[in-house]
């Protein structure tokens, strides 16, 4: 231990510090200042950035001992929290904020950059370039790059010197202030921290864990088992014990002492070895129930058949209609000459890749439990609430009502959070143990293991069309490489597009020793249209035909007919010129891709609004994990009773309110927003029979302005202070028209019609060293109309630039010996960064959607579907190569040969 004196924000400390100790470890727990963000550790991301005598520095990385006479100043102390700091505001009013986890830490390099900034050049405008180099250190997996840098342009000209700025999002002060409050920051009096030790090798049975040192050890209060009776291990990474501790550096240290006796077996990790016949079984023919699902909707439905590890459809009953359609594609996309109907069908067949992506959200999965003798309080970093109170009580065979889950701010979950994982689990079972709360949080490099993945996949793909030009069949057989899990639709969702003609889409599961697949963005979205819509160019270019105009003749969608001619009128499309054209080192391309997903809604959603003497305060069991739900579900309200958005109080993130929706399939708007305009009515309606019975009003009813009477009018404001307390509760109103269908269960379900979208693309490729760089994309989506069209805009740029890593950068691998996860750190696992995005612009088509209580359609996960394919088509554009597996790889655009 040594003595270090330094400030903090002003403030001088006198500190004790271990040698093992860094500045992050000081100021989070230690001065318990949690703006600054445990992310990497590795100086990676940039989330736990300080500034030390003024600079910008990756705390993670500074040891605690060089912190001796140093000025250090967090996120908390950059400004008078009465009078926030430029940068700030900006960050505020231009919604440059989405989850939130990363903010701190944009907030103090902004900061520095700013105020240098303005010593230099006053007011003036800094460019792009030089407003991403200041902020080159910062990842935001949320993709909020391209308001980030706007917000600090605006800010250095001094368009926020002296307003006070209207945030975007209602808790965006919050998080730019660093006063948010994710599980991760979560800390109880007597809390301990508790680690996950995991199973080195993917394939073994254990025999006997040896932890008998690590419960030995001074302060190492309890060590739980974690691995099911039969001691089967099927990953690495797969949990097997769990250990609480005093400190996080005594439970890793306890945890490394444990030692695990098992009977290794040979390890599958791809899909050619999984899928051959003497390939060792992931599970045995009684063990296959119980996999995980690797989709969005747990697997329920459907009929399938087994043969090793591959999990596919069965066949269809031979004589039926399915199988005569069947027979007919097979022999239409056979090639020239099989067409039953006769002529030669023009045919485009291959075969399209993709490797598995993972999510790292920064927030990483975490979890503090508290058990006592009146229940289970659960933090949980998590996508649905309501559904994980449900889930923990049916474990642990609880009551409803001695179950209370929180999650008051979530940094990111992208589909990763959907289910009860591995570090609740772990947390809950040791606070049952040691009756004390126990935090478990995910460290990176068993985030980037376990933490969910995007599967990989494996599509064969062909399409047949007539001489004339006309789409005759479709045929796509789709593998994906979902772990020790099942579930996947990438064929099925080939089919969402160019009806009419018939089609044959088989869908695979191949089973791995490597750890499940979890639904991410869009699941099965991207590898499906990025194996269909090229496939659609090059029949175009087959034909001689501009793919535009060939898209706009297959579709008969009327919507999507609205997206081509906004593709047509609205971007550079007619302006490019043949295949290839260019000749220098640097060629230019333009691609255009489409795509349709469903419209997703949770039907039993609640809202609840009550006005007391605080005023009005609305309730739902929802949780904000980015994409702006507390702000949607406010400005309902504030648009219905003419009051600002900072007037309404909005409780969330809390399983004992009202029931709210899983935040899964772009569901959250279309289910909140009906219920919340339901519940605002009948809010209305509420005050106007309290008011007009407590003041004797004749002819009372409630108009846009307040409650109309025979002498007048009282204005919304008045009439609430005067009802209250009054309390309501609104529900999602059926959507017009038949019952949608399929219903999955009570609580989710697909509705009627597919939101769709349009995106052109244009890229650079250096033919020097094959590399791909999108320069511009243009997106319209058809989805309804959005409920807040900034924050909408928002969330379309960080779909696209998830997407284009997948396309570009992003590439999950495995050891092929042991199963074990290879990238290990944000270092090595390549996200894109604030340097690497395009320019986007997005449009919203209204219309299509009028069944739909107030057109409410979700679109997180529409719009990271088409960016791989747009990226492709462009590519073959700019090179006359046709790439067709991602990330896209030098190599393939290296070789002379087309």
């Amino acid at each position: 231990m040594s003595e270090q004196r330094f400030s903090v924000n002003g403030r001088s400390h006198h500190i004790d510090v271990r040698e093992d100790e860094t500045a992050l470890d000081v100021v989070r727990d230690g001065l318990g200042l949690t703006g600054a963000k445990r992310v990497c550790e590795a100086g990676a991301c940039g989330a736990c950035a300080l500034l030390v005598d003024g600079v910008p520095s990756a705390s993670c990385l500074i040891p605690a001992d060089a912190l001796d006479g140093a000025a250090v100043t967090t996120v908390e102390g950059v400004a008078d929290p009465s009078r926030l700091h430029p940068v700030q505001l900006a960050l505020m009013a231009e919604d440059a904020v989405q989850c939130g986890y990363c903010t701190p830490g944009f907030v103090v390099s902004a900061v520095a950059f700013h105020d240098t900034w303005r010593r230099e050049h006053d007011r003036g405008r800094p460019s792009v370039e030089e407003v991403r180099r200041a902020l080159a250190g910062h990842l935001c997996r949320c993709g909020c790059y391209l308001r980030i840098v706007e917000a600090v342009r605006a800010a250095c000209e001094g368009r926020y010197d002296s307003t006070d700025a209207t945030p975007r999002r209602h808790e965006a002060r919050e998080k730019v202030t660093g006063r948010a409050r994710y599980t991760t920051d979560v800390r109880h009096p007597g809390q301990l921290e508790g680690v996950v030790v995991t199973s080195p090798v993917g394939n073994a049975v254990v025999h006997d864990i040896d932890d008998s040192t690590a419960r030995s050890m001074p302060g190492v209060h309890a060590v739980v088992r974690l691995l099911a009776d039969d001691g089967k291990v099927r990953y690495a990474g797969q949990e097997v014990l769990a250990v609480a501790a005093d400190t996080l550096p005594l439970a890793r240290a306890a945890a490394a002492t444990v030692k695990i006796v098992c009977t290794g077996g040979p390890v599958v990790t791809g899909m050619d070895r999984a899928r051959a016949d003497d390939a060792p079984l992931v599970y045995g023919a009684e063990e296959r129930g119980k996999a995980p699902s690797a989709g969005e909707v747990p697997v329920l439905f459907g009929r399938w058949t087994w043969r090793g590890n591959v999990r596919a459809p069965k066949p269809p009953v031979p004589g039926t209609r399915a199988a005569r359609r069947g027979r007919q594609v097979r022999a239409v996309c056979a090639g020239p000459g099989a067409d039953p109907r006769g002529g030669d069908a023009q045919t485009v067949s291959s075969v399209w890749t993709t490797s598995a992506q993972s999510h790292v959200p920064l927030e990483p999965h975490a979890c503090v439990a508290s058990w006592d003798d009146d229940g289970l309080t659960v933090h949980l970093s998590t996508q649905g609430v309501g559904m994980m109170a449900h889930a923990i009580a049916r474990r642990w065979k609880l009551k409803s009502r001695q179950v209370r889950v929180l999650a008051e701010h979530v940094g990111g979950a992208f589909g990763a959070k959907q289910t009860l994982t591995a570090e609740a689990v772990a947390a809950v079972e040791l606070s049952r143990a040691t009756r004390r709360p126990v935090r478990v949080a995910l460290g990176q490099r068993d985030e980037l293991a376990i933490g969910g993945n995007r599967p990989g996949t494996e599509t064969h793909l062909a399409l047949a069309a007539g001489p004339t030009g006309d789409l005759r069949a479709l045929s796509a057989d789709a593998y994906a490489a979902t772990g020790a899990a099942v579930g996947s639709e990438v064929a099925q969702l080939c089919g969402l597009l160019y009806p009419g003609p018939p089609r044959l889409l088989r869908d695979h599961s191949v089973l791995t020793h490597t750890p499940p697949g979890k639904p991410f963005r869009a699941p099965s979205g991207p590898p499906a249209f990025w194996a269909l819509e090229q496939a659609i160019d090059e029949m175009a270019h087959r034909f001689g035909e501009d793919p535009l105009d060939l898209r706009r003749r297959w579709d008969t969608e009327p919507v999507r007919r609205r997206l081509y001619d906004w593709a047509d009128e609205a971007t550079p499309w007619r302006a490019r010129g043949p295949v290839a054209v260019d000749t220098g080192p640097l060629r230019r391309g333009l691609g255009l891709a489409t795509a349709s997903w469903y419209y997703y809604l949770q039907p039993l959603t609640r809202v609840r609004a009550a006005v007391d003497d605080g005023g009005l305060v609305v309730s739902v069991a929802l949780q904000e994990i980015g994409t702006g739900c507390r702000s949607v579900l406010v400005s309902v309200f504030a648009d219905a009773f003419g009051l600002a958005p900072a007037e309404i109080r909005a409780r969330i993130g809390d399983s004992r309110l009202p029931r709210g929706p899983l935040a899964a399939g772009s569901s959250t708007t279309a289910s909140v927003v009906p219920a919340a305009h339901d519940a605002a009515a009948r809010l209305k309606a509420r005050v106007t029979s309290v008011v007009a019975r407590d003041r004797g009003l004749t002819g009372a009813r409630p108009t846009a302005d307040g409650i109309r009477h025979a002498a007048g009018t009282i204005g919304w404001r008045e009439a609430l202070h005067a009802a209250a307390p009054v309390e309501v509760t609104g529900r999602r109103p059926r959507d017009a028209g038949p019952r949608p269908r399929p219903w999955y269960s009570p609580f989710f379900g697909r509705g009627r019609g597919t939101p769709s979208i349009v995106q052109v693309t244009e890229v650079e490729v250096d033919e020097r060293y094959g590399l791909v760089r999108a320069v511009r994309t243009w997106c319209a989506l058809a989805a309804g109309r959005p409920a807040r069209p900034e924050l909408a805009t928002t969330q379309v740029h960080g779909a696209v630039i998830q997407s284009l890593g997948q396309t570009l950068y992003e590439e999950r691998l495995v050891d092929p010996a042991t199963g074990v996860t290879l990238p290990v750190s944000l270092e090595n696992y390549a996200v894109p960064g604030i340097a690497d995005v395009p320019e986007i612009e997005v449009a919203f088509l209204d219309g299509g959607f009028g069944h739909v209580p107030q057109q409410a359609v979700g679109i997180a996960e529409l719009a990271a579907l088409t960016t791989p394919a747009s990226i492709g088509n462009a590519v073959f554009h700019a090179t006359g190569r046709r790439l067709r597996s991602l990330p896209l790889r030098p190599g393939p655009l290296l070789e002379r040969e087309r």
